[in-house]
């Protein structure tokens, strides 16, 4: 299976492409999501949030995956 990769904010000013985990349909502790979908990302654009984050300007915390405004493929659905 291919890598996933997301761009990380790690600090005032700084992003890095790294290998993340692929999600789950299940919350941090275990229990199942039975709400929820996980896509095949197709597409995405760069947000004025995530321009804040590069730029440094911002409160959000360090290890915060960006992005959320993309256009996918479902490839899970909850029950």
């Amino acid at each position: 299976m291919a890598d996933n990769r997301g761009v990380v904010y790690l600090g005032n000013g700084q992003v890095e492409v790294q290998s993340i985990p692929f999600p789950k349909m299940q919350n941090p502790q275990g229990k199942p999501i039975h709400h929820g979908v996980i896509l095949r990302v197709v597409s995405t654009n760069i947000c004025g949030s995530d321009q804040h984050m590069v730029r440094g300007r911002t409160t959000a915390q360090t290890g915060l995956v960006l992005g959320h405004e993309i256009t996918g493929e479902v490839i899970e659905a909850g029950a």
